[in-house]
């Protein structure tokens, strides 16, 4: 686990959420490491979200989230301000070894359709998505800027025609 000071944490806190999600997807990968929230006993589930899709979304848009954090103190920053915080304060820290996260989770994800929802610190959705096997890619913060930027490029046209 990297050292985040005092100072860090309060300025992640401050990010808005692109330059949080870059933040943690380094992190994750300098430490090789990342932090889910769990159901409480050693065969619990992983927190995940759910949201209904919105007007005009096919049905290959996901909708369910595996939030992922890279320092535990932004998990225990979530549990304390998520609308929820009753039911999380049960929920447990699981550090996942990347190593372990690429071979045996994210291929798994991905087939689900379960996407990863980076960094949340409340309920409000201000958090960026990213596909789970981002990890494979070398520079992961990288990738995730380059595919952001070209999703961002595509018209509405060029997004339908992508869809089929």
């Amino acid at each position: 686990m990297f050292e985040l000071t005092d100072q860090m944490y309060q300025a992640v806190l401050n990010l808005d959420d692109d330059y949080r999600q870059f933040f943690c997807l380094q992190k994750c990968q300098e430490q090789g490491a990342l932090y889910v929230l769990k159901e409480p006993g050693s065969e619990g589930m992983p927190l995940m979200f759910n949201d209904e899709p919105e007007a005009g979304e096919d049905e290959n848009t996901s909708h369910t989230f595996l939030p992922i954090w890279c320092h535990p103190k932004f998990v225990n920053y979530y549990q304390e301000h998520a609308a929820n915080h009753d039911e999380l304060k049960d929920y447990e820290l699981l550090e996942l070894k990347l190593d372990l996260f690429r071979d045996k989770w994210a291929a798994t994800l991905e087939q689900n359709g379960i996407v990863l929802a980076l960094m949340p610190l409340d309920d409000t959705k201000n958090f960026t998505l990213c596909r789970a096997t981002i990890f494979a890619e070398a520079d992961a913060a990288k990738t995730a800027a380059a595919e952001a930027q070209q999703s961002d490029q595509l018209t509405d046209a060029d997004k339908a025609v992508l869809k089929g």
